[in-house]
């Protein structure tokens, strides 16, 4: 598995989810996958470090592949119980702003799975910032049974209502399966923004 870490790079995936564990088991099965073929096509994960939900399902897919982990924390919950203990690589920021900093520092992509409040505002953030081109890496939603339908039709209502420039659709992409979301992000070349748009009204 390192010479395939070397071979991609050294580049990481980042895992957004829940840290819940009172969620449907395919939530679960979904997110051991995802981290197992991050590791197995190549690239390390950079996760919150959660030992709890998903964020604990995709760290053990990807231990279980032998892939390169690194969990971010803040300091607050970097405790025994709470964190990953099997890391490759653990950092501890002060705040959560940091913790968030830190991941999209360290990431060559973004994968989101189903979560609560804080994953979809991680969501968020970064198909902000990729928007204001703070960035251009790829970024996912991978809709498990549907999960973040909702969620979509807002994005297309900021659409449909003149919020949203509609060109602004190509910036994520929605996935219905781990591997269609891994191999999305491993084959994402990148684009300027000005492809972006050009692209998103063919």
């Amino acid at each position: 598995m390192e010479s395939a870490i070397k071979e991609a790079g050294g580049k990481y995936i980042c895992i957004f989810g829940a840290s819940s564990n009172n969620i449907d088991s395919a939530y679960i099965e979904t997110a051991y996958s995802a981290g197992r073929l991050i590791a197995e096509r190549g690239f390390g994960m950079v996760f919150g470090a959660g030992c709890r939900g998903l964020m604990g399902a995709a760290a053990e897919g990807c231990f279980a592949a032998g892939g390169r982990l690194i969990g971010v924390i803040p300091e607050k919950l970097n405790k025994k119980g709470v964190y990953y203990e099997r890391c490759t690589e653990r950092i501890e920021t002060a705040t959560m702003h940091e913790r968030k900093s830190k991941m999209e520092e360290l990431a060559s992509g973004f994968i989101t799975l189903a979560g609560g409040f804080g994953t979809i505002e991680e969501f968020m953030e970064v198909l902000t910032l990729k928007q204001l081109s703070y960035f251009d890496k790829p970024i996912v939603l991978l809709n498990t049974n549907g999960y973040f339908d909702s969620l979509i039709k807002q994005l297309d209502t900021c659409v449909e209502q003149g919020f949203t420039s509609r060109d602004y659709s190509a910036l994520y992409k929605v996935c219905a399966t781990p591997f269609e979301a891994v191999e999305y992000c491993a084959s994402y070349r990148g684009m300027t923004i000005r492809d972006k748009l050009r692209d998103a009204v063919r």
